[in-house]
This record gives C-alpha cells, sequence and structure tokens, in this order.
C-alpha cells in the first residue's frame, strides 16, 4: 500500500496492547514492522503460504499419497467400530472425521478416559457433543497414524 502520510494510516490501524507487545516487531524510522498497521485487511496472517510451500515443495502426489492412508484408515476405523459391540457409529464419516458413542457411558466417564489417554500420551481424543449427547469423534488427518494404533484405542474403550 502506499500512503501520502504512513503515520496517519498507523495511527488509524495500529492496535495496542500489553500481551500482543510480544507480537509487535519494532519499527525503524519508516519501515513498515507490521501491515496491520497499514489497513484492516492486512491483519490476517498468509495462511496459505505455508500450504502452498509445501505443496511446492513435495508436490501433489505426495497430498493425494498422504489422503488417501488417512482415509484408509478412516474405512477401517470405521469398520471396528461398527463390529463393537460396546459402541455405535452415529455419522458415516463423508472425509477422515468418526463421529461414534461408547454405550452407557455418562459425560464423566467419557472425559475421565480422555484424560487417561492423554496422560498416558496414547491419544488425544476429546469427548464432545451432538444433539445434547456426549460423544467422541477421531480425526485421523496423519497419513503415519496405523490402523493398529486405532485398534488399541477403540480396545482401550470397552
Amino acid at each position: 500500500m502506499i500512503y501520502r502520510d504512513p503515520e496517519t494510516a498507523r495511527h488509524a490501524h495500529t492496535q495496542r496492547a500489553e500481551y500482543l507487545e510480544v507480537l509487535q516487531q519494532q519499527e525503524l524510522g519508516d519501515a513498515l514492522a507490521n501491515p496491520a498497521d497499514m489497513a484492516h485487511h492486512l491483519s490476517r496472517r498468509a495462511r496459505g503460504l505455508p500450504f502452498w510451500f509445501s505443496v511446492a515443495t513435495h508436490g501433489t502426489e505426495a497430498y493425494e499419497e498422504a489422503m488417501e492412508i488417512t482415509l484408509q484408515v478412516t474405512r477401517e476405523a470405521t469398520q471396528l467400530i461398527k463390529n463393537a459391540p460396546y459402541l455405535e457409529l452415529l455419522l458415516e464419516p463423508e472425509l477422515s472425521v468418526i463421529v461414534f458413542k461408547r454405550i452407557g457411558w455418562t459425560p464423566q466417564q467419557y472425559q475421565a478416559w480422555s484424560d487417561k489417554m492423554l496422560n498416558e500420551g496414547r491419544a488425544f481424543v476429546v469427548p464432545t457433543t451432538l444433539n445434547g449427547e456426549t460423544i467422541f469423534r477421531f480425526c485421523i488427518i496423519n497419513p503415519r497414524t496405523t490402523i493398529d494404533e486405532v485398534l488399541d484405542i477403540i480396545n482401550s474403550l470397552e
């Protein structure tokens, strides 16, 4: 952006808060340290840049392969949940999110199991709600996640 008087733009758009000071860069003369100080629409970070760089580096085939792996693990995990008599699949997954419940559990039991799994470093599966009912959801996003790891988590719900 080009301004006749950049200080006027900075004065209009700069936001100051003590908790944000660690995020602010030092300004040197007329050099712009934070683009958000110049216009409100520049306040968002370029979230697409890391993704673009990754695709440019690894190629679309690597992403396609990773997605296929996660979708395959999702399909297999869905079948394991359907076969477990103590679990109920609530929605057929469209991508890699599996929504299910542990039959007969209270919200406190969901939370206790979730805390245990996290404390043991086995899984990060937190309870959520669907139509007022406490449930779980798996989100398979890491192509290194194996069906054996998911099976271990499912078996721990028994």
